[in-house]
């Protein structure tokens, strides 16, 4: 076959790839790399294992005692497992040149870094959601007496709400990723937004720290997830619809990033 002709063949192919092919074709490098699911078990056991750790250590003590909350609290470390694997699923690409070839095979660039956020973040929502329903179960189970069913005001939205934020998380992690292209970069932006700027706003004063703090992306998104809500933090479905906000603001920065840059 002649140059001319291989070249015409594979324009032809790249022209043919659609979005439903590049989903499978990027739920088969996730599912077929063994990171994804040390990641995901890591995930999975800290939102479990964590939930009863604190579950038992509050059962004593019943005062302000959330116990929707208080079960799902994992969640607050398991995030860190999904947040990188949302950045590697991008970022190692980049590293090792594999991009190009991507790119190569489906010069749809946006469509690929599109179908690799709805993947990822479809896996961390049914992950999330089914991890989220255990460790309820497991947290109420260790928190005997002090238990609250998914038919208590607010329970179910929470248990919900988890996998929501972790889907919505994927998606955040993969638009940052794919603006910075650098493994420490990324996962150094995605975390330092989700749990370093929350801390720093503490030292603000109070009234500076009470206007902002509430929509700052880690505060709003966990909003979904909380029973009890004071006057310093959004409403649950509020909360989750700014952070989804930023979570499409990073994926529409890196669509349009991905096709304006060289590989």
């Amino acid at each position: 076959m002649t140059d001319v002709a291989l070249s015409s063949l594979t324009s032809a192919r790249a022209k043919r790839a659609v979005l439903p092919d590049l989903v499978r074709s990027e739920w088969s490098k996730l599912r077929t790399v063994r990171s994804t699911y040390w990641s995901l078990l890591a995930a999975v056991a800290a939102m479990i294992g964590l939930g009863a750790i604190i579950s038992a250590a509050q059962s004593s003590h019943q005062a302000a005692l959330d116990p929707v909350s208080t079960s799902l609290s994992g969640v607050l470390l398991a995030q860190l497992a999904i947040g990188v694997l949302g950045v590697l699923f991008v970022t190692s690409e980049y590293s090792t040149g594999m991009i190009r070839t991507t790119f190569t095979a489906a010069p749809q660039r946006r469509s690929v870094i599109g179908a690799k956020a709805a993947v990822f973040a479809g896996a961390a929502l049914i992950v999330g959601t089914v991890t989220s329903f255990v460790t309820f179960l497991v947290g109420q189970s260790v928190l005997s007496g002090h238990s609250v069913s998914l038919a208590s005001p607010g329970a179910l939205r929470s248990v919900i709400g988890v996998g929501l934020y972790l889907g919505l998380l994927g998606i955040f992690a993969v638009g940052l990723a794919t603006i910075i292209r650098s493994t420490a970069g990324a996962i150094a932006a995605l975390f330092g937004l989700i749990l370093v700027v929350p801390a720093i706003a503490q030292a603000l004063p109070t009234s500076i720290r009470d206007s902002i703090d509430k929509f700052l992306p880690g505060n709003a998104g966990q909003a979904i997830f909380h029973t009890i809500r004071d006057t310093s933090t959004l409403s649950p479905w509020a909360g989750l619809g700014v952070f989804a906000l930023y979570a499409a603001a990073a994926l529409t920065a890196g669509l349009v990033l991905v096709k304006r840059r060289d590989v």
